[in-house]
């Protein structure tokens, strides 16, 4: 909950309104700049940070029930969303209202609301991936006339609106839901030729799109942020936010010499979280390259600790008296990056930007697309457990992973049995784990591992675990460590694992041994202890793990 929600709701509307909602913020304030309530300070174009009540200025009596929903809401669901919601619904609601030739919604009705959500299909409705934005829409109107009527906002219609069914499904949005719930989420993985062709002309296009050599920008240059970006995320899958908003010595090299990306987490955290991640040696040597590029931007940029910058052009528009002064680099947005950066590449190298997926359905090409193409890669491709990929998205969940992966249970469990084949390091912990071993031990061949995996999965549970699998067969009844991830913690015999999971074994004990000095400092000697009993634990399968390697 966000500290708007710690101020209280004047009840009466002839109370004075004019209080702080946070900060230098007032409700008064015809913009409420909400960059302070937000973990991503970055996110998005520059507006995404406010809501700017001056486009209510043709309907002053709008001005009040908007404010106050808004302030509700804020205490309910992240700024973001509240931003987003209001800057993609106000110009449309005014539009409509200034078409009817209505001044405020007092005369709004059921009748009226209908209507609203037909000729918002009928002058935006382009397709069914619109159609969640423009539900958005019509509830955002529907929730500030039933909050609003609920609490007593002035300006609002005396009757309720009253529908025989919800917006959602009048849109067909649970629909979508429900159909995403049962067949799985639309498979936007790029296919592998037009990935490859990708990265291929990403490399071998130039680092610098163009030199400055006159007027007061000279020395300036412009760098192709469209290959060090495209590149970056093909090859580690991360959102094209985590990936522009890098900061300088982000990638380094640890003593067994692998390379590790450092970056930040915003999306499924409340506050921006450190990530860490193993990059490719050649993506390693790119992101050393794009820091050396940029240094000469960072020097006379005001936020001097990113990577990718633009050569911005506000500074022109403010002083219209003296249009050449020099330019100023500023961090570079991910919010029109498809626009702007992706379509232009596909353009110049004729890539089509759309693509036909696994299942015939034609899907546009963009940046989250390599985000689906890393994942499924790793899995179907590579054989890493999608228990692996969970920890490098840093998802919240193993089902969030899989809406990414794209393959049935059958595909997953042959990647899962095919990753421990051709593993030369499986460690085990009991008889089960022991007979599992020596199945695949069994195996030479693919051709031998498709034969074999429908009696290995009868045999075994095959379930994806974060450091390892669990070969529990749940069809026997409730596992005794049901709901332990660590189940290496309790010597199960069903649990096995190899060197793929290393990293997730370092990150863990890197991350007890913080936990353990916490524990020291607050004098808590049990805890001290049971951090003790686990690292030693996690120390003995990583050193079996290396030995094996």
């Amino acid at each position: 909950m966000n500290s708007a929600a710690l101020f209280p709701l004047p009840t009466d509307s002839t109370n004075d309104w004019d209080f702080p909602i946070l900060e230098n913020v007032h409700f008064t304030d015809n913009v409420w700049n909400l960059k302070s309530l937000m973990s991503n300070k970055r996110a998005g174009v520059h507006v995404s940070g406010q809501l700017d009540f001056r486009v209510l200025h043709k309907m002053p009596l709008l001005i009040n029930p908007i404010k106050r929903y808004c302030y509700i809401y804020l205490g309910q669901v992240k700024a973001i969303t509240v931003a987003g919601e209001y800057n993609s619904s106000i110009a449309k609601i005014i539009c409509y209202l200034e078409e009817k030739k209505f001044d405020s919604l007092e005369v709004f009705n059921t009748e009226h609301f209908i209507d609203f959500n037909i000729w918002l299909k009928e002058y935006y409705y382009q397709g069914t991936n619109t159609i969640r934005s423009l539900t958005k829409v019509a509830n955002f109107l529907f929730q500030v006339i039933n909050v609003g009527q609920a609490l007593g906002f002035v300006n609002l219609p005396l009757e309720p609106i009253k529908l025989e069914v919800s917006i959602w499904d009048w849109w067909g949005e649970n629909k979508i839901k429900q159909r995403v719930r049962d067949n799985g989420s639309r498979d936007k993985a790029i296919p592998i030729f037009i990935w490859k062709n990708i990265v291929d002309k990403a490399w071998s296009e130039d680092d610098i799109t163009q030199y400055i050599k006159g007027g007061k920008s000279k020395g300036l240059f412009k760098i192709n942020n469209a290959k060090f970006s495209i590149l970056i995320q093909a090859h580690t899958g991360l959102r094209i936010s985590e990936i522009l908003y890098l900061q300088t010595g982000c990638a380094q090299k640890d003593n067994k010499e692998r390379c590790w990306l450092n970056t930040f987490i915003h999306k499924t955290e409340t506050e921006a979280t450190p990530h860490k991640i193993l990059i490719p040696q050649s993506i390693y040597e790119l992101i050393l390259k794009l820091d050396e590029l940029s240094e000469v931007l960072r020097r006379e940029a005001d936020e001097d600790q990113y990577l990718f910058y633009i050569l911005s052009h506000r500074r022109k528009k403010e002083n219209k008296n003296n249009p050449q002064e020099r330019l100023k680099p500023v961090p570079l947005e991910s919010g029109k990056w498809n626009h702007n950066y992706l379509r232009p590449f596909l353009k110049r190298h004729n890539i089509d930007e759309y693509f036909l997926n696994s299942n015939n359905e034609k899907i546009r090409l963009t940046s989250h697309c390599f985000r689906h193409s890393f994942a499924k890669i790793a899995v179907a491709d590579q054989n890493i457990n999608p228990a692996v990929i969970q920890t490098h998205f840093k998802h919240l969940s193993i089902e969030m992973t899989m809406h990414y992966v794209h393959l049935s249970k059958m595909k997953l469990k042959e990647s899962y049995i095919k990753g421990m084949i051709v593993s030369k390091n499986i460690i085990t912990q009991g008889t089960q784990g022991e007979q599992f071993k020596k199945s695949i031990s069994n195996i030479k061949s693919m051709d031998e591992l498709k034969e074999s995996v429908n009696n290995l999965s009868k045999l075994y549970g095959i379930n994806p675990l974060p450091f390892g699998l669990c070969l529990y067969d749940f069809k026997r009844g409730h596992c005794p460590h049901l709901g332990v991830q660590s189940c290496y913690m309790s010597n199960c015999g069903d649990f096995v694992t190899n060197g793929t999971f290393l990293s997730n074994f370092e990150n863990e004990h890197k991350r007890l041994e913080e936990h353990k000095v916490h524990c020291i400092e607050q004098s808590l000697g049990i805890e001290v202890k049971k951090a003790e009993y686990q690292l030693l634990k996690i120390k003995k399968i990583i050193d079996n793990i290396n030995m094996e390697s």
